[in-house]
Protein backbone atom coordinates (compact mmCIF):
# COMPACT_ATOMS: atom_id res chain seq x y z
CA UNK A 1 0.00 0.00 0.00
CA UNK A 2 1.39 3.43 -0.44
CA UNK A 3 1.89 6.27 1.82
CA UNK A 4 -0.59 8.07 -0.09
CA UNK A 5 -3.09 5.58 0.30
CA UNK A 6 -2.38 4.27 3.59
CA UNK A 7 -2.90 7.99 5.09
CA UNK A 8 -6.57 7.69 3.60
CA UNK A 9 -7.34 4.81 4.98
CA UNK A 10 -10.40 4.44 7.24
CA UNK A 11 -11.31 2.29 10.13
CA UNK A 12 -14.62 0.88 10.81
CA UNK A 13 -15.65 -2.10 13.40
CA UNK A 14 -18.42 -3.54 13.88
CA UNK A 15 -20.25 -6.79 15.28
CA UNK A 16 -21.27 -9.96 13.16
CA UNK A 17 -23.67 -12.59 15.16
CA UNK A 18 -21.11 -12.25 18.00
CA UNK A 19 -17.95 -11.62 15.65
CA UNK A 20 -16.13 -8.18 16.36
CA UNK A 21 -14.81 -7.21 12.80
CA UNK A 22 -12.92 -4.67 11.61
CA UNK A 23 -13.16 -3.25 8.18
CA UNK A 24 -10.02 -0.96 6.70
CA UNK A 25 -11.25 0.70 3.89
CA UNK A 26 -9.25 2.32 1.47
CA UNK A 27 -10.53 4.53 -0.95
CA UNK A 28 -9.69 5.24 -4.50
CA UNK A 29 -7.46 2.21 -4.47
CA UNK A 30 -8.35 2.51 -8.09
CA UNK A 31 -10.06 5.37 -9.44
CA UNK A 32 -13.17 5.06 -8.47
CA UNK A 33 -13.10 1.80 -6.65
CA UNK A 34 -12.57 1.20 -2.71
CA UNK A 35 -10.56 -0.99 -1.45
CA UNK A 36 -12.16 -2.92 1.84
CA UNK A 37 -10.12 -5.52 4.39
CA UNK A 38 -12.49 -6.95 6.36
CA UNK A 39 -10.46 -8.72 9.60
CA UNK A 40 -12.66 -11.39 12.04
CA UNK A 41 -10.71 -10.08 15.25
CA UNK A 42 -12.54 -12.07 17.68
CA UNK A 43 -13.96 -15.54 17.76
CA UNK A 44 -11.79 -16.15 15.08
CA UNK A 45 -12.97 -20.13 15.11
CA UNK A 46 -16.79 -18.68 14.04
CA UNK A 47 -17.70 -19.71 10.26
CA UNK A 48 -17.86 -16.69 8.18
CA UNK A 49 -20.31 -17.22 5.45
CA UNK A 50 -17.96 -15.34 2.79
CA UNK A 51 -14.42 -16.42 4.06
CA UNK A 52 -13.04 -19.14 5.84
CA UNK A 53 -9.79 -17.08 6.97
CA UNK A 54 -10.93 -14.48 8.77
CA UNK A 55 -9.48 -12.27 6.10
CA UNK A 56 -11.65 -10.88 2.93
CA UNK A 57 -10.34 -8.66 0.77
CA UNK A 58 -13.01 -7.19 -1.86
CA UNK A 59 -12.94 -4.23 -4.42
CA UNK A 60 -16.41 -2.03 -5.03
CA UNK A 61 -17.23 0.70 -6.71
CA UNK A 62 -17.39 4.12 -4.48
CA UNK A 63 -21.06 4.81 -5.17
CA UNK A 64 -21.84 1.13 -5.11
CA UNK A 65 -20.52 1.58 -1.05
CA UNK A 66 -22.47 4.51 -0.62
CA UNK A 67 -25.68 3.01 -1.80
CA UNK A 68 -24.99 -0.07 0.71
CA UNK A 69 -24.14 2.48 3.60
CA UNK A 70 -20.66 2.35 4.10
CA UNK A 71 -18.76 -0.40 4.94
CA UNK A 72 -19.78 -2.07 8.12
CA UNK A 73 -23.26 -2.07 6.31
CA UNK A 74 -22.05 -3.12 2.94
CA UNK A 75 -19.95 -6.31 5.04
CA UNK A 76 -23.10 -6.85 7.36
CA UNK A 77 -25.74 -7.23 4.58
CA UNK A 78 -23.80 -9.26 2.70
CA UNK A 79 -22.80 -11.58 5.58
CA UNK A 80 -26.57 -11.55 6.30
CA UNK A 81 -27.43 -12.74 3.04
CA UNK A 82 -24.59 -15.83 2.39
CA UNK A 83 -25.79 -17.16 6.01
CA UNK A 84 -29.32 -17.99 4.41
CA UNK A 85 -27.23 -20.60 2.39
CA UNK A 86 -27.28 -24.36 3.03
CA UNK A 87 -23.13 -24.29 2.65
CA UNK A 88 -23.45 -21.64 5.58
CA UNK A 89 -26.13 -23.37 7.64
CA UNK A 90 -24.45 -26.75 7.65
CA UNK A 91 -20.61 -24.88 8.24
CA UNK A 92 -22.46 -23.36 11.42
CA UNK A 93 -24.58 -26.26 12.61
CA UNK A 94 -20.71 -28.52 12.35
CA UNK A 95 -19.25 -25.71 14.44
CA UNK A 96 -21.84 -25.26 17.04
CA UNK A 97 -22.45 -29.47 17.12
CA UNK A 98 -18.52 -29.80 17.67
CA UNK A 99 -16.39 -32.73 16.93
CA UNK A 100 -17.15 -35.75 19.01
CA UNK A 101 -14.39 -37.48 18.23
CA UNK A 102 -12.16 -34.36 19.53
CA UNK A 103 -13.76 -34.68 22.78
CA UNK A 104 -13.20 -38.65 23.15
CA UNK A 105 -9.64 -38.06 21.98
CA UNK A 106 -9.07 -35.25 24.66
CA UNK A 107 -10.88 -37.78 27.64
CA UNK A 108 -8.54 -40.47 26.53
CA UNK A 109 -4.98 -38.12 27.37
CA UNK A 110 -6.56 -37.55 30.55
Amino acid sequence: MSRARASTALTHWFTWRHVRCKVVEIPDYFPGQTHLELHAIAARDVPLPITSTGYRSHFIEAETLAAAGGAAAFFTAWMNAEAQTKTYQTAEFRWRQGDLLDLLELQGKS
